[in-house]
């Protein structure tokens, strides 16, 4: 028997041969349904946009400094030359090799967030410094462990100084960042 909730009052509900009951009980509870899967929906979806923010500024650090050693050896860049490069790289990194960068970032970011939520259940801290934190730890785990799978080479260009490593970690602590400050303020509304 399908129950289709009857809008006008939300105490009944429409069976369906047409009788209607009132059904107290589990009005409550049809609420949090509903509310958690809109919340499920927006939580993923900034969890979402969180990793490609992360993966677009890892990017622009590798375009970055693989044009500041062109730069450095006095060839010519311009505007036109790092836009073009930028969204090349984007393009490329994410689709054009056997593991996407922005599916790296991903995972190691799920993994953070998720260490980082349980750790806030028995931590008093600010939503944004805790996620900010996991996301500058989960890049920092990939830049620190790709070497590793590489046989000790740095494929991200813009990780092979500390420097590099340090903005990146920084990126990732600002993607982690948005994210804490929109789940706290989609909890305050």
């Amino acid at each position: 028997m399908s129950i289709n909730i009857f809008y006008e009052n939300k105490k009944y509900f429409q069976l369906k041969n047409g009788c209607k009951k009132i059904i107290h009980a589990s009005y409550p509870i049809i609420l949090f349904i509903e509310s958690l899967k809109t919340n499920m929906i927006k939580s993923t979806f900034y969890l979402l946009l969180s990793i490609l923010i992360a993966t677009c500024l890892v990017i622009f650090q590798e375009t970055m400094s693989n044009l500041t050693w062109l730069l450095s050896v006095e060839m010519p860049v311009t505007f036109l030359i790092f836009f073009s490069t930028f969204f090349n790289n984007l393009l490329l990194m994410n689709g054009g090799g056997a593991v996407p960068l922005i599916a790296l970032i991903g995972m190691g970011m799920c993994a953070a967030f998720l260490v980082a939520r349980i750790l806030l259940i028995w931590i008093s801290v600010d939503k944004s410094i805790a996620y900010g934190l996991a996301g500058a730890a989960a890049i920092l785990a990939i830049v620190l462990l790709m070497p590793l799978a590489f046989y000790n080479l740095d494929i991200l260009a813009g990780a092979r100084s500390i420097l590099g490593k340090s903005i990146l970690t920084f990126y990732g602590f600002l993607s982690g960042y948005f994210f804490g400050s929109i789940s706290q303020k989609k909890v305050a509304s």
